[in-house]
């Protein structure tokens, strides 16, 4: 086993850290409100205040919430090394449109600044970092032998 493959997580850990970071920040946003939560990122009063807007922001972090249970689920609980393979790559496939997503509405050089600030690019980055983590996955489940 090389010294590198020794330093990178787990399945179980990868899916477990990733799955309560998406609850740990969903949780925050949804107990601090849409528009507090959201002012950080430029959105301009009027849009704070619809309802529309609130409605549209507690779906997607319940659904990021939900996500995160699930991802902790199989995390904890998935021992089959085919369903392992295949959940990786779907959720690979999911987290990089996720992560173009976020880049692509983020103030920095490749988004189109919709949300405003360096704020803005902290959601890139953490989607960006778990799609990596679930790249090594995607492709094949090489976990140490236990001992």
């Amino acid at each position: 086993m090389s010294f590198f493959k020794r330093l990178l997580p787990t399945f179980r850990t990868t899916y477990l850290l990733i799955g309560g970071l998406y609850i740990l920040l969903s949780a925050n946003i949804l107990l601090r409100g849409v528009s507090a939560s959201m002012e950080p990122f430029g959105v301009p009063a009027a849009l704070l205040d619809s309802p529309y807007y609130e409605n549209a922001i507690w779906w997607v972090y319940t659904h990021m919430l939900v996500l995160g249970m699930v991802m902790c689920v199989i995390g904890q609980f998935a021992e089959n090394m085919a369903l392992k393979l295949w959940i990786s790559r779907a959720l690979l496939v999911a987290h990089l449109y996720y992560t173009y997503l976020d880049f692509q509405a983020s103030d920095s050089v490749v988004g189109t600044a919709l949300y405003k600030g360096p704020a803005s690019v902290i959601p890139a980055i953490i989607a960006l970092i778990a799609t990596i983590f679930l790249a090594r996955f995607a492709f094949s489940i090489d976990e140490p032998a236990k001992s």
